[in-house]
């Protein structure tokens, strides 16, 4: 396997994650702990000591580190946190995920530098894993975080002003397989023949981009009475591609995504949502 490198979700191989979670987090469980991060950041540090030793095992299990080391690594990682991070979180955490969510991904960019560190060279899987990982195989943490990855994305799908034709269109840009129910909504007299092309055409395997939105531009020129081509379409598309990696990246910053990682979230999310 390759180094580690710094693209991915979150820093990779911190990977999109989904199915239950270990522990269901309540809001005021949440309030509590943030609580505990502006007033007693110690006793946050002790109640999340369980998230700083799975992460620790996961990157044993990974090959980062050695498993006598475990609780040397754990004890480093402590020390930053108490030193240095702890501070940063307080000024930077803005309530946009659960603060065990944003305490997890700061414990793992801490382990990652710890192995860089070290210059270990460990297993990094890649994001193929995520259509081929069970989730008996998925650390607890890793579960915890790919939730609320979809969680996000779902949220940010449905409130969008354009919801069905950029769903539809997202489907098409990933090649994720399209259905009936995402092309009903625009079925009538008038799209008949834009419809009856997508269906026959929409799932082919050997579908190009060009194709794909060749085909959805039929469609809604034909909807919205436009002759625009598909390449206007496909502009389209990609800009709110980069709007959703900006919003999911967030401020302060807790994932990494860029297209190709965003890619594999839609194709993960259409896969549990089809």
């Amino acid at each position: 396997m390759g180094p580690i490198t710094e693209s991915g979700i979150g820093a990779r191989p911190f990977k999109l994650f989904l199915t239950t979670a270990f522990q269901t987090v309540s809001k005021d469980q949440n309030t509590r702990e943030v609580t505990w991060l502006q007033k007693e950041p110690e006793k946050l540090l002790a109640h999340y000591q369980y998230i700083i030793e799975s992460t620790v095992s996961r990157f044993i299990s990974r090959g980062f580190f050695r498993a006598e080391e475990k609780m040397e690594v754990v004890q480093e990682i402590n020390v930053e946190l108490l030193e240095k991070k702890m501070a940063r979180m307080r000024e930077q955490y803005n309530g946009s995920v659960y603060l065990r969510t944003y305490f997890s991904r700061i414990v793992y960019n801490s382990c990652l530098e710890i192995a860089r560190g070290r210059k270990r060279q460990p297993q990094i899987l890649s994001t193929e894993l995520l259509a081929e990982e069970t989730s008996a195989q998925l650390s607890p943490i890793e579960a915890l975080a790919i939730r609320d990855e979809m969680y996000r994305l779902e949220a940010l799908l449905k409130g969008h002003r354009q919801y069905y034709k950029l769903k539809l269109c997202f489907k098409l840009w990933v090649r994720s397989p399209v259905h009936r129910e995402d092309w009903q909504f625009f079925d009538g007299p008038g799209t008949g023949s834009a419809i009856a092309r997508l269906k026959e055409k929409g799932n082919g395997p050997g579908l190009s981009e060009k194709e794909a939105f060749g085909l959805a531009n039929e469609l809604f020129n034909l909807l919205e009475k436009k002759e625009t081509g598909a390449d206007s379409l496909r502009r389209w598309v990609q800009q709110q591609a980069a709007h959703f990696i900006e919003l999911l990246n967030g401020e302060p910053p807790i994932s990494r995504y860029d297209q190709e990682t965003f890619k594999t979230l839609l194709r993960y999310y259409f896969g549990q949502n089809p």
